[in-house]
């Protein structure tokens, strides 16, 4: 699912300017766009504050990096309808390229079943993300995680910090050279995330896999987990190629250096 921004708005405007002002112009913008956007925009469902646009974006937008990591709030009408769950089927990613909003499965998705996003980070610790769902978006959250067995909660809970910590070792582990080691602990981060039902995106898993295993001097492997990433590019169908183009770009500079290799060689 792939939904464009109605409004796409600089944090630095929000906060620069005053607020009776920001109002009348987002209050312009709104209407000045297509009736069916517009129509789409206030048939949102609306928080408590006072103003309309306030009532209208306060719950319904997301935060994203446009050029040079500048910080805006967009609003993305499709995006904004889908409900929140601490253990969701689908997760969103934006593209700077193309400033468009991208929904993605987890895992296959039965005919007649709810697709949810998390509103917050999964790693967000239970009492933490319950609080900033009921300040921020103003509901007490009773997704299936959350009213299940307390057991299931707490495990969810342990894997989602082990894969958290699982990220910054690996990271930790490549820039200091310790290349088998963050392959291991790379292929434990999608058994962990398999394990909550919330598994890393695929084409980037091999992505890195490729990397590491191409520091590691490991070409065979590089190579294979190169291939593999590219495949998984493709399948995903993404708007922003952007993804498609590096794993492309990185497999032919593997395939050139196996290639050489074989030159020299005879």
């Amino acid at each position: 699912m792939v939904d464009l921004p109605a409004l796409l708005i600089s944090v630095s405007f929000l906060g620069d300017t005053k607020p009776h002002h920001r109002r009348r112009v987002l209050k312009q913008a709104i209407n000045q766009l297509p009736e069916a956007t517009r129509s789409r925009v206030y048939g949102l469902s609306r928080g408590t504050a006072e103003h309309e646009v306030d009532a209208v974006l306060g719950p319904n937008s997301h935060t994203v990096m446009v050029g040079d990591e500048e910080v805006h709030v967009g609003l993305f009408t499709e995006v904004a309808r889908i409900n929140h769950s601490c253990r969701p089927n689908a997760y969103y990613r934006f593209s700077e390229r193309r400033l468009t909003m991208e929904v993605v499965a987890y895992h296959a998705i039965e005919p007649g079943d709810e697709i949810t996003l998390s509103y917050v980070p999964l790693e967000t610790p239970s009492p933490v993300r319950r609080q900033y769902l009921k300040s921020h978006w103003g509901f007490d959250c009773t997704c299936p995680l959350c009213t299940g067995p307390t057991p299931d909660l707490d495990e969810s809970e342990a894997w989602r910090q082990k894969i958290k910590s699982l990220r910054e070792t690996i990271a930790n582990a490549r820039s200091e050279g310790f290349y088998h080691d963050a392959i291991v602990m790379t292929e434990e981060w999608l058994m962990f995330g398999e394990w909550d039902m919330q598994p890393p995106l695929m084409a980037a898993y091999y992505d890195t896999l490729a990397d590491l295993y191409f520091l590691k001097g490991d070409m065979v492997n590089a190579t294979r987990h190169a291939r593999m990433a590219v495949d998984e590019w493709v399948r995903l169908g993404s708007v922003d190629d952007e993804g498609l183009e590096k794993a492309r770009v990185f497999l032919g500079r593997l395939l050139l250096e196996a290639s050489d290799g074989r030159h020299r060689r005879g």
